[in-house]
């Protein structure tokens, strides 16, 4: 399994031209963040006080050093992920490596496990990079002055890293669902973006409010359906953007007092998501890959 895991990461991190796709979606990311810091300097610059007499001044929440982090990271990051799971998981149908994989090593649990294994470590990889990207460009997005108005402690920000890695592992677990279901490209992307832009659980919330309406039939499952919304990956993801503080407040300042979902601390809340789709997803995974043949 760790021969498995290091295989793909070598082939993910190929130096020579760089044609590992870490390389080529740091590339993206980087050239992202780019643009973003390029027009923040240029609404900040002395040419853009001429042009219009005022900067734009701060552009990000100030709120603290993790709610920065979640402007920031969300959304783009997990959505590389993502693809890049995608991706790497489709050339091994297409080139036959898989078929050579499992010919010659013991079993397909050992392959999925790697398959997972290896999600998590590109999610921690692409995390890392990206957070390295956005510290380095904080001065700018700050207009200078990188002070925030909460300090944090260790607990807090580990909690949310932990988090933060937990539900975008998760969110390329589920996308593996349908690359090994499918092995279709469109499908496999997406539904990978679908995944990672909370469509999954706003379509869980819109049947649970259309239960006391027109599908009033499903009235008596709405509290099944919010809860479902409020355990997905991007749900979690959406309520880290609160920072680390989520994992000191309470479950009402989240959802709110008419809330029926199951619901528990939000800061623990967001780190059970996680480790319970990347479980599930796993699951599922293997179920299809010992249904199917590979």
């Amino acid at each position: 399994m760790l021969n498995l895991i290091k295989s793909d990461l070598y082939r993910i991190t190929r130096p020579r031209g760089l044609r590992g796709s870490f390389w080529q979606y740091g590339i993206a990311i980087l050239a992202a963040y780019g643009i973003v810091m390029a027009l923040v300097a240029f609404a900040n610059s002395q040419m853009y006080v001429d042009m219009t007499g005022s900067t734009i001044g701060n552009v990000v929440t100030k709120t603290s050093l993790t709610v920065y982090f979640a402007d920031m990271l969300n959304g783009l990051v997990p959505l590389c992920v993502a693809f890049m799971v995608v991706e790497h998981s489709l050339a091994e149908f297409k080139c036959g490596y898989i078929k050579s994989v499992l010919s010659a090593r013991s079993g397909r649990l050992s392959y999925i496990v790697g398959k997972l294994l290896f999600a998590g470590v590109l999610s921690a990889l692409v995390i890392l990079f990206a957070t390295v990207v956005v510290l380095a460009f904080l001065p700018i997005m700050t207009a200078g002055h990188p002070e925030f108005a909460a300090s944090e402690g260790p607990v807090e920000v580990i909690g949310w890293f932990l988090g933060f890695w937990l539900n975008t592992w998760a969110l390329s677990a589920c996308s593996l669902i349908l690359v090994y279901a499918t092995r279709v490209s469109p499908v496999s992307y997406i539904g990978a973006f679908c995944f990672t832009a909370s469509v999954v659980p706003q379509m869980l919330m819109g049947l649970a409010y259309s239960s006391g309406g027109v599908l009033r039939f499903l009235e008596p499952l709405a509290p099944v359906f919010e809860t479902l919304a409020t355990w997905m990956p991007s749900t979690a993801l959406n309520n880290l953007s609160q920072g680390g503080q989520l994992f000191f407040n309470a479950s009402i300042d989240i959802w709110g007092e008419a809330s029926r979902a199951f619901t528990v601390d939000p800061g623990i809340q967001a780190v059970l998501t996680g480790i319970i789709w990347i479980v599930a997803a796993g699951a599922v995974v293997l179920f299809i890959s010992r249904k199917r043949d590979i």
